[in-house]
């Protein structure tokens, strides 16, 4: 039997000129392994692991559209020597110039490499300060971009390659293509430094050394001769034999079955056709899984030469057999983790879209509302009545408006995360019942009634955030009421469930009685921007973020939220948050604290507002309630008036924060510095669009007395002045 057959075309001992096309390896759906595979197809086909270096880095600089690409390899005293370059036309090559490069230059990368991490610069002024000798390198080359990824010999660094300026949009592009890369390159410096001592050293002498090389790389070298009819033989050094898994003593015959015969299936035509490219070309190589006596299945890569010095009938071929097992793990690691990435962007563009196309709807509605209302009015001057209907629906699609807008703003601020709150004493009761009242209205025009149950609650005084607790309980309150029926209800109930070292289990429960939530709904009830009925968003004046919001905030309270509901019969709302006890307070109750009075006639009031509409509205409002008002328009024209005014002149400064020439929080620092009587005692109340927790924090470090968010509410603000007047 001619065995020779196993790898030739049958019917021949040796190969034709004629080779089929096929099977040219898998190609990925992905651009990006597309790109890689080309450059590797490319590389592959060079004559030495030297030009394959080279012709690869030429292929990723113009891929990635960079002006310079490159590999680093450390020597033998630590320094990093330049040993790959690639330049684009017009580009001074920088290879010569960087060699011997000390340590201390690259040291912070090295540490990033040391935990696995890559170097990603967008802007090489970001690094000025931080990484000074590093920053001159760079600048020195005009490099303002790059992305340098380590490489790994097993689990040791030997250096880094990367590319110089290439478009900031696609660093992470370019990223994600060099890690994919990598293992290519470390092989390939194997290949060289294997290629290498075998140049350096005679055959005979240097093959125990060699070997150990060899073996440290995992890579064995073998001969298979193809004799007309003989069997195949295959002579195997011992690392080879090693990752046979064969002993010493096996015959050539049996060794060559060995390897034949554990060849994947699908795998073995493929193996075929790189043997007759190793005959036709000169040289071929081939990755496939092999069927390991005890590893199991490995991925190998193999490769080859023919022996021109053959004499008898047939081929031989030389070639080389490397373990690559590891590397495809890795490889298949990253490219899953590519196609996540992918989806999670393709999901988060999704998420975008439906957004602005939610937000398209949801604020152009209320924005139609007003300005038809506007028109409606310009055209009823006769009709009283129908002008104050139209006010009345002004206002209301104002404060929806307003509604969506905090609403997205809080969204945007709960998904990115910002600075926890301050905690502050608070009266739980005095929190609910704040809630009830904000609602009352809304119920009445409902026709739902609102009642509230805190008889449960045996302590009244918390220290924690009451504007997030106020948040959580108007959002459920705000929908139980929105979704409800004609004549129906909503029954708020607070309880203790469970106290233990000074905080307390506070369990709240909304229940209604209105349309419900669908089972298959349930699950997505917390996703912004869902709703189950698409009439929703016209019935109910609703954008879908109110549950969103409240699990978000419940989480960042360390406590819990769940909806029991049923299609027409109601939803039972249950929230439980963990709340410290204010101890100096809990031992007696709280005392009623009368309605502050927003009396501001007759106060001088000191009005900083840089929106002229802004300040002849709030200038109106107090004047119409018996204040004197002077105006400024920034806060240096503010810091100016106060100077120039006698001492106790003004009773109150109202001070917008954004304004130009100098901001609020900067004149109040003014203002409070000043050598004079009253700097440190008159009442400074912030007004501002920008209402976060952040926002309070900052204009009350900068002396501030009380900040109130814009659109002001006026009664808020009468009595925020009549508090602080003559303290």
């Amino acid at each position: 039997m001619d065995y020779a057959r196993e790898l030739l075309p049958a019917g021949e001992g040796t190969p034709t000129m004629e080779v089929q096309e096929r099977h040219s390896g898998m190609r990925s759906v992905q651009n990006l392994e597309a790109i890689i595979n080309e450059g590797l197809r490319v590389a592959l086909l060079e004559e030495t692991p030297d030009q394959s270096l080279k012709v690869l880095l030429e292929h990723l600089g113009k891929a990635l559209n960079g002006e310079r690409t490159y590999i680093f390899e450390q020597n033998e005293s630590g320094s990093d020597d330049n040993t790959y370059e690639w330049v684009a036309d017009g580009v001074e090559p920088e290879q010569e110039n960087l060699q011997n490069v000390p340590p201390e230059v690259c040291a912070s990368w090295y540490r990033n490499f040391s935990v696995g991490g890559h170097i990603v610069i967008k802007n090489v002024e970001d690094i000025r300060e931080l990484e000074p000798l590093q920053y001159e390198n760079l600048k020195r080359q005009s490099i303002q971009s790059l992305v340098v990824v380590p490489l790994y010999d097993k689990k040791r660094i030997i250096g880094f390659y990367g590319v110089d300026n290439p478009p900031v949009k696609s660093l992470e592009y370019a990223s994600n293509m060099l890690q994919t890369a990598a293992y290519f390159i470390v092989s390939s410096l194997k290949r060289r430094d294997l290629f290498r001592e075998l140049q350096k050293r005679s055959y005979l002498e240097g093959r125990q050394s060699l070997e150990d090389i060899l073996e440290g790389a995992r890579t064995g070298i073998w001969t298979i001769e193809l004799e007309e009819g003989c069997r195949p033989r295959m002579y195997a050094d011992r690392t080879m034999r090693i990752l046979l898994g064969v002993p010493d003593g096996i015959g050539p015959e049996e060794c060559y079955q060995h390897w034949f015969a554990r060849i994947a299936p699908d795998y073995t035509e493929m193996v075929r056709e790189a043997v007759q490219e190793m005959l036709k070309t000169g040289r071929a190589e081939v990755i496939y899984p092999w069927n390991h006596p005890e590893l199991g299945k490995i991925y190998v890569r193999c490769g080859g030469v023919p022996d021109k010095t053959f004499e008898k009938p047939g081929a031989c071929l030389n070639g080389y057999h490397q373990d690559i097992t590891e590397t495809m793990v890795t490889r298949k690691k990253q490219e899953q983790s590519i196609m996540e990435l992918l989806e999670r962007v393709r999901r988060a563009n999704s998420a975008k879209s439906e957004f602005l196309s939610h937000m398209s709807h949801d604020l152009r509605t209320p924005i139609n509302g007003i300005l038809g209302m506007l028109a409606i009015l310009e055209k009823s001057q006769d009709n009283p009545e129908r002008q104050r209907d139209c006010r009345n629906k002004i206002r209301v699609s104002a404060e929806h408006l307003l509604s969506l807008v905090n609403d997205v703003l809080q969204m945007s601020r709960l998904e990115s995360g910002w600075p926890a709150a301050v905690e502050e004493p608070f009266d739980l009761c005095a929190v609910l019942e704040d809630c009830i009242t904000m609602l009352s209205p809304l119920a009445e025009e409902r026709a739902v009634r609102l009642e509230l149950d805190a008889s449960g609650l045996r302590h009244s005084r918390a220290i924690g955030n009451p504007l997030y607790l106020k948040q959580i309980l108007m959002s459920v309150m705000d929908n139980a009421l929105k979704y409800n029926r004609p004549d129906g209800s909503v029954f708020v109930r607070a309880e203790e469930a469970a106290f233990h070292e000074g905080t307390a289990n506070v369990r709240f429960v909304v229940e209604d009685t209105g349309i419900g939530i669908g089972e298959d709904f349930k699950k997505h009830i917390f996703e912004p921007f869902t709703q189950e009925h698409q009439g929703a968003r016209t019935n109910y004046n609703g954008v879908g973020l109110g549950m969103s919001i409240v699990k978000k905030l419940v989480d960042r309270l360390g406590g819990t939220v769940t909806v029991d509901s049923r299609l027409g019969q109601g939803s039972v709302v249950q929230i439980t948050l963990p709340i410290r006890v204010d101890e100096a307070w809990s031992s007696r109750p709280a005392a009623e604290e009368p309605e502050e009075q927003g009396d501001v006639a007759g106060m001088r009031v000191l009005l900083v507002e840089d929106n002229k509409i802004n300040c002849e509205i709030v200038e109106y409002i107090l004047k119409d309630a018996g204040a004197e008002v002077v105006t400024a328009n920034d806060g240096k024209a503010a810091v100016d008036a106060f100077e120039a005014s006698a001492p106790g002149m003004f009773d109150c400064i109202l001070m917008d924060l954004m304004m130009p020439v100098m901001s609020g929080y900067e004149a109040a620092r003014v203002i409070r510095g000043l050598e004079r009587p009253d700097a440190g005692t008159v009442p400074i109340i912030a007004l501002s669009a920008n209402a976060f927790e952040e926002d309070v924090a900052l204009a009350k470090d900068a002396g501030m007395n009380e900040h109130l968010a814009k659109p002001v509410d006026i009664r808020r603000m009468f009595q925020a002045m009549n508090r602080l007047r003559g303290r």
